[in-house]
């Protein structure tokens, strides 16, 4: 009996050490530097509206441009999103993915809005007191989001995101990753100039609950503001989008470097996508510009209403750019409106459940996506009808307008037309 109790406890003693083995092999493959991408708002949150995009389209975009540049060239790195679909998700949620996940960096992609078309530029937040009240509107309106919540003030403690009160408890705060955090936030700022030319608004610091919540070095990011038109257009191009990623994926690369070496790793051969780049690019189309004959003069004579002066436009074309001279009048086409239901990357089918039983659909595709439509009226009153019908099954539905093939926003169509 004294035997088998020997062997057994002899027995448990390696399945104890075989089990730590284990257990400390798998930690050691699971080692990896962890970023969590969070694309902000989704689902039912629009964020921001500009007069082509929405923000929660543009933030996604962008993170998932970011994520496939960094899992394509970081093989020891682990790229964890809060979301890759259209989806809504609560500020704790998001948190609670980082810190599920033990994040070792944490990077929120937002896109800026301002009463005024006139503010531009890129700036990234960092936690703390806001000292202005232009960094305390931000924070406050990216925190609105938790009033969608029911019992939102017992979820977040008492927080209230439109009370300035509520912002005090940041003045007292200690983050412990501050000090990286600003680091990161540098050099992205120093990356959205060099990279990509954008305005540098720089870094700043405001109380973000997502941030305050998430236990690693963490940055927000506001790409530019969808309020300028101007910007706008740039962030929902394919090219302003992946020059935006690109940028702060080269921080990134900064970032991970110093991390590596302050942790006694060895650091990665991995470097930043280079400007030449684009510099290339540019290079490769001023030959193929310069390489078109000179532009062919067509003139145009109609029938209909004269006009006084002579009207000069270049038509772009894919073989030689024509310059139109309209010498006897102008044919003034009438805005088209639509009700634009939403937008995605995948081609979906009429039939699909995504409509919502709404029949007649039709789409266009701009800038990669494809973005489904209802109606097509000249008077703006038949379209709101329209869009009032299916508010309840598309609440973040909007009316937009064509002249011809050119999309435009509705408040300049009806200035047309008045």
């Amino acid at each position: 009996m004294r035997l088998i109790k020997k062997y057994f406890a002899v027995f448990q003693y390696y399945i104890l050490v075989l089990g730590i083995c284990v257990s400390l092999s798998a930690n050691a493959q699971d080692v990896r530097f962890t970023v969590v991408l969070d694309a902000g708002h989704g689902g039912h949150d629009p964020g921001a509206m500009g007069d082509i995009m929405r923000e929660k389209d543009i933030n996604l975009s962008i993170t998932l441009d970011l994520g496939t540049i960094i899992e394509q060239n970081f093989k020891d790195v682990k790229v964890v999103y809060t979301r890759k679909t259209d989806k809504y998700l609560t500020l704790q949620e998001r948190a609670d993915v980082v810190n599920n996940h033990h994040a070792d960096l944490f990077i929120c992609i937002h896109t800026n809005a301002a009463p005024s078309p006139s503010a531009y530029g890129a700036e990234t937040f960092t936690l703390g007191l806001a000292k202005t009240k232009a960094n305390l509107d931000v924070a406050m309106r990216e925190n609105s989001v938790i009033t969608l919540e029911e019992n939102y003030k017992t979820k977040y403690h008492g927080f209230d995101p439109n009370s300035v009160d509520s912002y005090i408890m940041f003045e007292f705060m200690q983050d412990k990753y501050i000090d990286r955090s600003i680091d990161f936030a540098s050099i992205i700022q120093k990356q959205f100039l060099s990279y990509c030319n954008r305005s540098d608004r720089g870094v700043r610091q405001a109380g973000f609950w997502v941030l305050h919540r998430s236990a690693c070095p963490s940055v927000l990011v506001e790409l530019g503001f969808i309020s300028n038109p101007t910007e706008e257009r740039y962030l929902s191009s394919d090219q302003g989008q992946k020059e935006m990623a690109t940028a702060i994926f080269n921080a990134f690369v900064d970032y991970k470097r110093a991390h590596d070496k302050r942790s006694g790793l060895q650091t990665s051969n991995v470097t930043k996508i280079d400007q030449k780049v684009k510099v290339e690019e540019h290079k490769q189309l001023q030959v193929a510009r310069a390489a078109e004959e000179t532009p062919k003069k067509l003139v145009v004579n109609t029938q209909q209403n004269r006009v006084t002066d002579t009207v000069i436009k270049i038509i772009s074309t894919k073989q030689t750019p024509v310059i139109v001279t309209v010498t006897e009048s102008k044919i003034v086409q009438s805005p088209i409106f639509k009700v634009q239901l939403f937008a995605s990357k995948k081609n979906v089918k009429p039939n699909a459940p995504d409509f919502k039983g709404i029949k007649n659909v039709d789409y266009f595709i701009e800038k990669g996506l494809n973005k489904y439509t209802i109606g097509a009226e000249t008077d703006y009153q038949k379209i709101e009808n329209i869009r009032n019908k299916i508010l309840s099954k598309f609440p973040n539905a909007f009316i937009i307008a064509f002249v011809g093939d050119q999309k435009i926003s509705a408040k300049e169509a009806l200035k047309t037309i008045k």
